[in-house]
């Protein structure tokens, strides 16, 4: 039976982020004794930290399966389904978790966040509260409380929490990180970078800080800082009330031509918003270290149809040759699903994009060789590619990306 020098080694090589070591150290343990649930759990946060999220995930079902009442596998599961963005199923996993042992503050703030992230702020609010009813101090569930309350418009309270935050732990990064949202969503985007900056200094591997400091240095356009504030508000809505507000302002624009330009705006703002102004932020010295290599990546490829579909489009325009005016039109087109597909998060949905994007491209790169042809389906098959991403913007929109 592995000693409890062998599991703390597991612990302090996680903690010294060394994951690699910690896997080794656990497989030989598991070699003596394979059904250990403790160290079957310490493999699975060794694999999580190696980003092999569906390895993890067996590793933490397993140590369920060695010991059904233990309460921390259950943690383990739902911190690799919410990393797989699999929010429900991690709810419920938490749920078994805090069902054993109803006490444990850092339980509450897993499901607090859970249900942050699908928008339920009440839900979220009261989770946090639970965490602080175990444990008053706990600076995790102090930081959620405070986002809560911020969204919800009860700023003084949030401000307290986060006092008290700093208080009980003066170095503590997740606080000077929860701080800089806090004051993004109030429109302060000078005041949150320098609250993100410290916590990335605190911990410079800190992905939510480095989050927060792209969204604070896109916050300096005056555009994205409005977008952005609108969109927190809107996360204070139902779901189906956000559906309501912008299929409500469609059908409104329709019988008031004035709305007609903010509507226009707000539809490329939340398509657009991101792609756009990260491409900006390359223009920044601190915006381009900034950035993930995924979203310099994402970035390139929205630049790169972009200007190709413009030049397209501007080139077919003074030549007047239909095909090339098409095939720019196609290019621009495709940015809607280029976008929605960059921005989807579930491996399955982000495939099903992806055909459907190829699929528009396809249909609009043989209108515009059809045309050229001179045959009559050119401009037939162009209009099924203008209705095909008219359909995918509404599906895609209507089911929240």
């Amino acid at each position: 039976m592995p000693s409890y020098q062998h599991i703390n080694r597991i612990h302090l090589l996680l903690q010294h982020k060394r994951p690699q070591d910690a896997e080794q150290e656990a497989r030989r343990l598991l070699s003596e004794e394979p059904e250990n649930a403790q160290v079957l759990n310490l493999l699975a946060w060794a694999l999580m930290d190696q980003q092999r999220l569906p390895e993890a995930e067996e590793a933490a079902h397993q140590a369920i399966a060695a010991a059904p009442e233990f309460d921390n596998a259950y943690y383990s599961l739902s911190a690799v389904l919410q990393r797989q963005y699999r929010l429900s199923e991690a709810a419920e996993a938490i749920d078994q978790a805090l069902a054993l042992d109803p006490q444990d503050a850092n339980y509450y703030h897993v499901l607090g966040l859970i249900r942050f992230q699908q928008g339920q702020l009440q839900a979220a609010l009261r989770a946090a509260e639970a965490g602080l009813a175990s444990d008053p101090t706990h600076v995790d569930c102090l930081g959620l409380r405070a986002r809560c309350l911020a969204r919800l418009g009860r700023r003084d309270e949030a401000t307290a929490d986060l006092d008290e935050a700093l208080r009980q732990a003066p170095g503590d990064a997740g606080t000077y990180a929860d701080l800089g949202w806090v004051a993004l969503e109030r429109g302060r985007a000078k005041e949150a970078a320098g609250h993100f900056r410290e916590a990335l200094r605190l911990r410079p591997t800190m992905e939510y800080a480095r989050e927060g400091l792209v969204a604070s240095l896109k916050a300096r356009f005056w555009l994205y800082n409005w977008f952005y504030r609108f969109m927190v508000w809107t996360q204070t809505l139902s779901s189906g009330m956000r559906a309501g507000l912008f299929l409500g302002m469609f059908f409104l624009s329709r019988f008031v031509p004035a709305l007609v330009p903010l509507y226009l705006v707000l539809v490329y703002m939340s398509w657009f918003a991101e792609p756009i102004f990260n491409s900006l932020l390359r223009l920044n010295r601190y915006g381009r270290h900034a950035l993930s290599p995924a979203a310099t990546r994402d970035s390139n490829q929205f630049l790169a149809l972009l200007l190709s579909g413009g030049t397209l489009l501007l080139t077919g325009y003074f030549t007047n040759l239909e095909p090339l005016f098409m095939l720019g039109i196609t290019g621009l087109g495709l940015l809607f699903p280029l976008v929605g597909t960059q921005r989807q998060l579930l491996p399955e949905r982000r495939r099903w994009s992806t055909w459907f994007g190829l699929a528009l491209a396809l249909t609009g790169v043989a209108a515009a060789l059809l045309t050229g042809l001179g045959h009559p389906w050119g401009p037939m098959l162009f209009m099924g590619f203008i209705y095909g991403t008219l359909g995918y913007v509404w599906l895609f929109a209507l089911s929240g990306y």
